[in-house]
Formats: structure tokens, C-alpha cells, sequence
């Protein structure tokens, strides 16, 4: 089995927007997590300190970008894991 590959479907500097962002993907089966690229050392200027992303399996990269703009699935449904390229 080959390890995941994760890649950005979304990217904030509001690490709270994100957290929101990751949750509603969850609600909906989709797997994910989020990469802080922020930094605390440096002084406190809106949107300086970089991004938070949230991570999706390539296999799932599709179905995440649809659900955050608004073409995903149904109200109450899960979704299921797409086939992908590292199924057998």
C-alpha cells in the first residue's frame, strides 16, 4: 500500500476559518487535517504570518473542493471514499 499524498483544498491566515472549514469537510466524511505555516515570533500584522491549510487525501481532493464551493453532496449525507489511483 502506498502512502497518502495530501493536498490543499483550502488555505486561510485565520486558523479559526480553517478549523471551520475542516469540520464542515468532516461532516461529510471527508478525510483531513491542517498545516500551519504560521509563525509566532514575528509581530502580530493581519495576514503576515502565513497560512493554515486544510489537507485532503489526492483521492478525496475533488469532492473537497466541490463541498467548499458549494457543489458537493446533499444535506445529511455522507460521502464515500472516491477510487482512486492507489485502490486495487
Amino acid at each position: 500500500m502506498m502512502p497518502t499524498v495530501w493536498e490543499s483544498c483550502f488555505a486561510t491566515p485565520l486558523e479559526a476559518e480553517a478549523h471551520v472549514v475542516k469540520g464542515f469537510l468532516e461532516h461529510y466524511g471527508v478525510p483531513c487535517i491542517l498545516e500551519n505555516h504560521r509563525f509566532g515570533v514575528q509581530p502580530l500584522t493581519f495576514c503576515a504570518l502565513g497560512q493554515v491549510k486544510v489537507l485532503v487525501p489526492e483521492d478525496w481532493l475533488r469532492v473537497a473542493r466541490g463541498l467548499i464551493n458549494g457543489r458537493g453532496a446533499p444535506r445529511g449525507r455522507a460521502m464515500r471514499r472516491p477510487k482512486g489511483r492507489n485502490d486495487v
